[in-house]
């Protein structure tokens, strides 16, 4: 008992900084480059990961707030090993684990003085558990023959679900809201940045043979004589779709940014982001930007700002679609988003039309992993099983129906909503802004389903799911005149 009170104070309250924890560490380093010198390899590695492990999970676990920045930070680059060791790990389940862990350590997690915890009574809240509920429900579907694929749909959800109440808990300060954003803005840009070195200066060797493992998805990855970039992440429309959302809110922020110095920087993590986003080479986020500027025109339709950016928006949109510049194959790329006779447009079209029938005969749908490669997995003798959606909205109503749709549709309205109502009733001038950059942002995610499925993907699924909780503390905040 003595010597476990004793490890529990030099690890957790001294955090090794004590004579006998720098000894410890001085052994343990001579250790590891013995055994590395030795070639026995594994063994630091194995020790390395079980330290970190232990610091990671500490972390999660008594000091959630920290523990929620890890777990973005890590979901940031959990594909990237995959993409150096040419092999997958299975990394992006050790953050659903370390969701788990963090929940559960901010259950004791106090509201400051004075705030109420009433998160359950917003409309979205209200939607969010109807949506959740049907999702149970979904379990019951007579469509759904071997339920392997619901447990692990259901498990990501679960996980959407505590991201939810996480942001809720855990960012409940003005000044956690402040940090958050920022941390959030500064991991987007520096993913951009490095999807502007691969464009710049090429994929390193690794990523490339990483790439060409699988011919089918190269060849889909090479388009317009170049192959498209997707920085740290699992593919290129979570990287284009990451981008381009935190372009609209670094956008946004920098129009009403007062400071200087602070405004050219969010103009220059601006260009960066859409510089990467660009550079995926998917047409879907080409559309980002104008459906986020566009809902911010119309809520600030009366400022002189409002304008100024009306102008500019359309200055840049002539110049990429009619510039005379022909062999920048991003810019070509780019310029076929707005082509009606693209051959890939085509054969989405003719999905969506051949599976139609199929949506109106099957009211709350074949059921989750019906669709798809997880259908082929799961269900391989299910009608659906193989078809590529192509779309998160058609994937919503063929695997739930025309009924979840509908109630995927009311919660996304609702959320916007939030944003809107918030952005108009504030009477703290910089939370109107917040609210504002949050709602476009959301908008243009929303938008991009139609033709992708883009929420859900990690780490924009982290954004996504706490932003929408954290603009109701923006709500909460403004009532009790926090600033």
């Amino acid at each position: 008992m003595k010597i476990q009170s004793v490890l529990i104070r030099e690890i957790f309250e001294r955090s090794l900084m004590s004579v006998w924890g720098k000894m410890f560490l001085a052994c343990l380093a001579v250790g590891v480059g013995v055994l590395s010198y030795m070639g026995y390899y594994l063994i630091p590695l194995a020790i390395v990961v079980l330290l970190a492990g232990c610091i990671i999970g500490y972390y999660c676990l008594f000091k959630p707030y920290i523990g929620f920045y890890i777990l973005t930070f890590i979901a940031f680059f959990a594909f990237y090993p995959n993409h150096i060791l040419n092999r997958d790990l299975p990394l992006s389940t050790v953050v659903e684990v370390l969701v788990w862990i963090v929940f559960i350590g901010s259950i004791k997690e106090r509201a400051p003085d004075g705030m109420k915890n009433n998160l359950l009574s917003a409309p979205v809240s209200v939607m969010f558990i109807i949506y959740t509920g049907y999702h149970i429900v979904e379990y019951f579907n007579p469509n759904l023959g071997v339920k392997d694929g619901y447990f692990f749909v259901m498990r990501k959800y679960v996980m959407f679900v505590f991201i939810y109440i996480l942001g809720y808990r855990l960012v409940n300060t003005p000044q956690r809201f402040r940090q958050y954003l920022k941390f959030w803005i500064i991991m987007a840009v520096v993913g951009a940045l490095y999807g502007c070195y691969q464009q710049w200066f090429g994929y390193l060797p690794q990523e490339i043979r990483y790439l060409q493992k699988n011919p089918r998805e190269y060849a889909l990855l090479f388009q317009g004589g170049q192959l498209r970039k997707l920085s740290f992440f699992s593919d290129v429309v979570t990287f284009g779709v990451m981008s381009g959302s935190t372009c609209v809110i670094t956008v946004i922020l920098a129009i009403h940014e007062k400071d200087k110095k602070k405004r050219n920087l969010l103009i220059l993590g601006s260009i960066f982001l859409l510089l990467g986003m660009s550079y995926t080479g998917t047409r879907t986020t080409n559309v980002i930007l104008p459906i986020g500027i566009s809902l911010y025109i119309l809520m600030t339709i009366r400022r002189k700002s409002t304008l100024i950016t009306i102008f500019a928006s359309f200055m840049f949109i002539l110049i990429v679609l009619f510039a005379p510049i022909h062999s920048n194959k991003t810019l070509n790329r780019v310029r076929s988003t707005f082509r009606t006779n693209e051959p890939s447009l085509d054969v989405r079209n003719d999905n969506r039309h051949h599976i139609q029938p199929y949506i109106y005969a099957h009211p709350i749908g074949g059921g989750l992993a019906s669709t798809g490669l997880p259908g082929r997995r799961f269900n391989p003798d299910h009608p659906l099983a193989g078809f590529p959606p192509d779309s998160g909205l058609l994937q919503i109503a063929l695997e739930i129906g025309y009924i979840g749709l509908g109630f995927t549709i009311i919660w996304y309205m609702l959320i916007i909503y939030q944003c809107i109502y918030i952005a108009f009733r504030a009477k703290n001038q910089e939370y109107k802004i917040y609210a504002t950059a949050i709602g476009c942002c959301l908008i243009s995610i929303m938008v991009t389903q139609y033709s992708q499925a883009s929420i859900g993907q990690i780490p924009s699924v982290i954004f996504f799911m706490s932003v929408i909780a954290i603009v109701r503390r923006l709500q909460e905040f403004d009532n009790l005149g926090l600033s």
